[in-house]
């Protein structure tokens, strides 16, 4: 059993992966400004983050947080104090004795003028959120081993799951078909490798127990799917076909065609596979938000 330190556990990804460790058995500790939290404190505060990371004692660091804003998590410029965090977080958790860490990277990190991104793919990131990411994932990977840390660098793909914000694609897809308004969309002709939060979830677990596994990592499907078969498959399963109106809207300029992640490292190396389809995953989603809270 491992005494693992989780940040960001209120989040999509987070509220999946909370009770997936503590079904594997492993003790959980979050860290965090949610009052919640087991230990609350703000991540952007380096004095107490140490002081968390004195207390919390762990082995192992599952690092999910960071500025999430949905209408600005691209452009902010908090991204920079998420940098500074991460780095800082890092290296105070090893200091305190910490063994192994998974920290969430980002597929934004990469140059989507290449269709199929592997982890060798060169990193050119368009917004500063991918810049941030990328800086921030070299930095760790290069300097783990002067830390005494086992770390790897997860970079989720399009992930999707229940009680999405405003803002994201499921969010205002759901949100809108059950308000019986139409759903404006582009073409949905681009393909991009969508998982379901709990099988993220499961292949984040897995990269925690493995501390061989280092470096970056993508952590996807391996399946890239036109965006408009998941929009149709919430809709229909919805009853709402009818309120979908794709090509109402242009895809802009630069929105690539193909973004597929090539999952040879995970498959391989961590053993993961996903147990979701879209079709499963859309039902798990929807049957979600029917279930009480």
């Amino acid at each position: 059993m491992a005494r693992v330190l989780l940040t960001g556990a209120t989040g999509l990804i987070g509220r999946a992966t909370a009770p997936a460790l503590a079904e594997a058995g492993h003790e959980v500790i979050t860290l965090g400004r949610n009052p919640t939290s087991d230990i609350p404190c703000d991540l952007l505060d380096p004095i107490t983050v140490t002081a968390a990371l004195e207390s919390a004692r762990a082995s192992h660091l599952l690092h999910l947080a960071w500025h999430d804003g949905a209408r600005d998590r691209w452009t902010s410029p908090v991204n920079l104090d998420w940098m500074a965090a991460t780095l800082h977080l890092v290296r105070e958790f090893a200091r305190t004795g910490g063994q192994r860490a998974v920290c969430a990277g980002s597929c934004a990190e990469y140059d989507w003028s290449e269709p199929e991104l592997a982890e060798t793919s060169p990193l050119r990131p368009r917004t500063l959120y991918g810049a941030a990411k990328a800086g921030t994932g070299l930095a760790l990977c290069a300097g783990q081993d002067a830390l005494g840390l086992s770390l790897a660098w997860a970079r989720i793909f399009f992930v999707y799951g229940p009680d999405e914000p405003p803002g994201r694609l499921f969010g205002d897809l759901i949100s809108n078909l059950e308000a019986g308004r139409p759903v404006d969309c582009t073409d949905g002709l681009q393909r991009r490798d969508f998982l379901h939060v709990d099988d993220l979830a499961r292949a984040l677990l897995r990269l925690l127990l493995e501390m061989d596994i280092t470096g970056a990592i993508n952590v996807a499907s391996g399946t890239a799917i036109p965006v408009r078969e998941l929009i149709e498959e919430v809709a229909n399963q919805m009853h709402h076909p009818d309120l979908i109106r794709l090509g109402a809207i242009a895809r802009a300029p630069d929105d690539p065609d193909r973004l597929a992640a090539d999952v040879t490292r995970l498959r391989d190396e961590a053993g993961f596979l996903p147990q979701h389809d879209i079709v499963s995953g859309v039902t798990r989603v929807l049957k979600a938000r029917k279930e009480p809270a």
